[in-house]
């Protein structure tokens, strides 16, 4: 029988082993769980920032941190991979009237769920897709930055440079 070899390259990303975490103040601790927890259906980590002004949530081994602060909004989007699309479509569609007066809203689409929290941010929330996202089954798989025109070039040669990361420049019409 032929020994197995496990090979590394498989998840290699240059250096950079995982996106561990978006730091988003929230306004409210109560409608951040509504959204993050309940929502979206990931976990509040019970042993770290337990407490009414801030908190972590668990997206597999990422987080997102929401300190109670002005809400921030990040310029661009937040890629997260969920194991279940009609779960999620769900349980969205029951935080509706909870975050009634929000920026909350969602809306199905091709190859993703795109959600905006009540402040303002875009996540788009894919399933699991080996050709995509490896062995991903629950992670936060990507943030994509919206850029002053001229400055994507230079960011990512610098991650390319600096971390040995794949970056790539997209130019939207």
């Amino acid at each position: 029988m032929a020994e197995k070899h496990f090979d590394r390259t498989t998840e290699d990303v240059g250096n950079i082993v995982n996106l561990g975490h978006v730091n988003v103040q929230v306004a409210d601790q109560g409608l951040a769980t509504a959204f993050y927890v309940t929502g979206l259906g990931l976990t509040r980590d019970p042993y770290l920032m337990t407490g009414t002004n801030n908190m972590w949530v668990n997206v597999g081994m990422s987080q997102f941190h929401l300190p109670t602060r002005a809400p921030q909004v990040v310029q661009g989007l937040i890629g997260l991979v969920l194991p279940d699309r009609d779960a999620l479509l769900e349980r969205l569609d029951g935080i509706k009237k909870e975050l009634k007066g929000t920026k909350f809203k969602f809306k199905p689409a091709n190859d993703a769920v795109e959600v905006t929290c009540p402040w303002g941010n875009r996540i788009h929330c894919h399933t699991p897709e080996p050709a995509r996202f490896g062995r991903m089954k629950l992670g936060m798989a990507y943030v994509e930055l919206d850029v002053p025109k001229g400055a994507a070039e230079g960011i990512a040669r610098f991650y390319s440079e600096v971390f040995g990361a794949p970056a790539e420049v997209v130019k939207y019409k």
